[in-house]
């Protein structure tokens, strides 16, 4: 009996301590929980924006990249067998035991570069040539069409197709059965310009056994539409030139 009386004494004696254990027990008010909310959503908000936006650039680099490492390649396939263009196999040559006696695409059956040209018409950008590419002593006639961006056809725009025969037993044959190929496609544009024995240069050159090399200039794109740093979504493209000297041309 004396300890309730002792305790209540205190309470009366001492209020400040006991509104501050009652404040204790309180919580949060629900003014302060939206506070926190708010602040955390806007902390969210922010980190996701940073994520998707990192999420994007490294998409559209992945896909310049692809884009770009794709063209390179093709490039290099492309310049190497121009390079070699007018390598006739020995028995192919003329008095050879297996003379070419027939064009493979067009002009002369001796001709190295058979085609070299812009059809205005068809929108399509044509390099046809000899050469003995597997050095197996059989010359190969290759073809090489571009598919201009307004290209008839649609599904052949911005592509670059090509197609191989071989000279064997008096006949241009294609020995894989193939046919043409698609080489490279999501080309913006491809120019091929020719340098000429005098020093002059052309796209579609009159006279074909002046050709001494040819400068290709080529705009890859990517294969989709990408987002950039900022913006909206377009396709993002890439430039490579390469300078090829042919080899076999004009050492007579």
């Amino acid at each position: 009996m004396k300890s309730t009386k002792l305790h209540l004494c205190q309470q009366r004696t001492h209020p400040e301590a006991s509104r501050s254990c009652l404040g204790c027990q309180r919580g949060f008010t629900l003014v302060e929980l939206l506070v926190v909310i708010g602040m955390f959503s806007i902390v969210m908000a922010a980190i996701y924006s940073v994520f998707v936006r990192s999420n994007r650039v490294y998409i559209s680099q992945e896909e310049v990249v692809a884009a770009q490492q794709e063209a390179r390649s093709a490039l290099e396939i492309l310049g190497r067998e121009i390079r070699m263009a007018g390598l006739i196999a020995a028995d192919n040559q003329s008095g050879g035991l297996d003379m070419i006696t027939a064009a493979a695409w067009a002009a002369n059956p001796d001709s190295a570069i058979e085609i070299a040209t812009v059809d205005v018409a068809n929108r399509t950008t044509i390099l046809a040539f000899k050469s003995d590419l597997d050095d197996n002593n059989e010359t190969d006639a290759v073809r090489y069409v571009y598919y201009h961006s307004d290209h008839t056809t649609a599904s052949r725009r911005n592509t670059l197709y090509r197609e191989a025969l071989t000279w064997s037993g008096g006949a241009w044959a294609d020995p894989s059965g193939t046919g043409e190929q698609l080489f490279l496609e999501n080309i913006q544009n491809l120019t091929l310009t020719y340098q000429m024995a005098d020093g002059t240069e052309s796209t579609a050159p009159a006279n074909l056994e002046d050709i001494r090399g040819v400068v290709i200039d080529l705009v890859a794109q990517t294969a989709h539409a990408v987002e950039p740093y900022e913006g909206g979504k377009f396709v993002r493209t890439r430039q490579l030139i390469s300078n090829i000297q042919i080899r076999n041309l004009g050492l007579s």
